[in-house]
């Protein structure tokens, strides 16, 4: 498991195994946006480093700490993926007038797509970045939202499906009621897409080449599949602004809580076992809501149903990109 600390002073990356229960540090960077870690094979780590005017996605070689730049681009690269074969890399790309695209990489081509440009950006919770490639690699999912932006052309807009074999458009959600789609993942075997919009949590399930409806009035945020494929890990937030983790069951048709505390981005490090984040009020601004983020992180029990804090802190954000799934 890949993780960021971040404090005022600068950030760093660790790589975390509970047969040690000591995170090891593998990368030390600046104070700015932390950087988030991904997996693209179970030796090697991908990472964004950003300056000023540049952004750089390296990779680190765990068995030789040998590092490098896979992307050198002008501008801000906000999300990136590599497939599960590691032959293709995408990645978003914000250039200095805050245009963005999206860069597919493969076979050493470069296909851009240009997107909708997205003015007055902020961080609140409905700001979602996601790339993603599908279980089987056939498809990339990118989700670039910004709740009531998305009324432009929804073919170049920030909500959308890929075939990877050739970079066409395999699905976009539908207008109208999915006119404002977001907080979307795959599941972790097949090629069915879960996604939110104004009826609920939806599903598109790619040899289906149609939408259905999973659960009605669910206005989730930050889902996360199980590794078998029962549960979907989301953050609620109930009618007095405050985040809980819940979980759905997929075979069951229904929500479950976990810790009544206030936790967020949770992810699943295996089928039994959830992390999340704790979160407490706001001392200040905060345009994520009445809270934020400790810093703390907790890992949840399905069968226990308890919580266990982990040693380690200043840790804002998970993802479930940052897991080795094996």
């Amino acid at each position: 498991m890949l993780f960021t600390a971040s404090t005022t002073s600068g950030n760093e990356i660790l790589l975390y195994d509970s047969a040690s229960n000591t995170p090891q540090q593998l990368v030390s960077l600046g104070a700015g946006v932390a950087p988030e870690a991904h997996f693209v094979s179970a030796q090697k780590i991908a990472y964004v480093e950003t300056s000023v005017i540049s952004s750089r996605i390296m990779t680190i070689d765990l068995s030789t700490r040998a590092s490098g730049a896979d992307v050198t681009v002008s501008g801000y690269v906000p999300a990136f993926a590599y497939s599960h074969d590691g032959s293709m890399l995408a990645y978003l790309l914000h250039d200095s007038a805050n245009k963005p695209s999206l860069h597919v990489r493969r076979g050493g081509h470069e296909t851009i797509l240009n997107l909708n440009a997205i003015a007055g950006r902020g961080v609140g919770r409905d700001d979602e970045l996601r790339l993603e490639y599908s279980p089987d690699d056939k498809y990339l999912l990118m989700v670039d939202t910004f709740i009531g932006n998305q009324g432009q052309a929804p073919e170049t807009g920030q909500f959308l499906v890929l075939r990877t074999a050739d970079n066409t458009v395999a699905f976009l959600p539908p207008s109208g009621t999915s006119a404002n789609a977001t907080m979307a993942t795959w599941a972790r075997h097949s090629n069915r897409v879960f996604y939110r919009d104004a009826v609920g949590v939806r599903t598109w399930d790619t040899e289906v080449h149609s939408v259905g409806t999973l659960a009605g009035g669910l206005h989730w945020y930050d889902p996360a599949p199980s590794p078998d494929d029962r549960w979907l890990a989301y953050t609620d937030i109930d009618t007095q602004f405050v985040p809980r983790v819940k979980l759905y069951d997929l075979h069951g048709s229904q929500s479950a809580t976990t810790s009544p505390a206030p936790r967020s981005h949770p992810i699943f490090i295996t089928a039994d076992t959830i992390w999340y984040l704790e979160e407490v009020a706001c001392t200040g601004e905060c345009m994520g809501g009445p809270s934020q983020p400790s810093g703390k992180v907790f890992a949840y029990s399905l069968t226990s149903k308890s919580e266990t804090s982990l040693p380690f802190s200043d840790v804002h954000s998970l993802s479930q990109l940052s897991v080795f799934s094996g």
